[in-house]
């Protein structure tokens, strides 16, 4: 797998500096509770109240930038996805491998669309539940922010599958086709 190393984020949209940096800033704040939290723990150091509260704080921001992460990474394409039949199909009958690879991004995008249909629903439901280790965090704040990063990576499934359907060869491939379908018609 190649990896896309054009993340400068003076190429980039607004929107992708916003999910870029979103995804840093979470990813931040977890190492740095999980630092504290270690500090603490280690140093034996004499905190008012604990800092028991720093833990399932971290591992609910890790549960939100997994899917922070997963948009940066529907951004670049690198998204996990089994590419050796497109692959060989694609070297034997090339309209066939473009047509699965369209086949499969259509796929993603409906699946993660009734992904985020799930996520806004229990959202929805649990707006006001308090999570149990963490009061102040509310259960639909950590299921809506991951509802957010699902809808974001639907966006880049979308320009990804927009990409695939304007693709050159896909589109030459497929109008030589049907010329010779409507020649041999004749």
């Amino acid at each position: 797998m190649d990896i896309d190393q054009s993340l400068g984020l003076k190429r980039d949209t607004w929107y992708d500096w916003i999910v870029l940096n979103v995804a840093t800033f979470i990813f931040i704040l977890m190492l740095l509770l999980t630092i504290f939290q270690i500090t603490v723990r280690v140093f034996d150091l004499p905190i008012s109240g604990g800092a028991w509260w720093t833990e399932p704080l971290a591992r609910y921001l890790l549960i939100v930038g997994t899917y922070g992460g997963a948009a940066v990474a529907s951004r670049n394409g690198e998204h996990i996805k089994m590419t050796i039949v497109s692959t060989q199909l694609e070297k034997r009958a090339p309209l066939i491998g473009s047509i699965v690879d369209i086949l499969a991004q259509v796929l993603t995008v409906v699946f993660l669309i009734m992904l985020g249909y799930a996520g806004l629903r229990a959202s929805l439901q649990n707006w006001d539940t308090p999570m149990m280790a963490v009061g102040a965090v509310q259960q639909g704040w950590v299921y809506g922010s991951i509802t957010v990063f699902i809808g974001m990576m639907v966006f880049y499934e979308l320009i990804n599958l927009r990409s695939l359907l304007t693709t050159t060869n896909f589109s030459q491939q497929l109008m030589n086709k049907e010329n010779r379908a409507n020649k041999e018609g004749e």
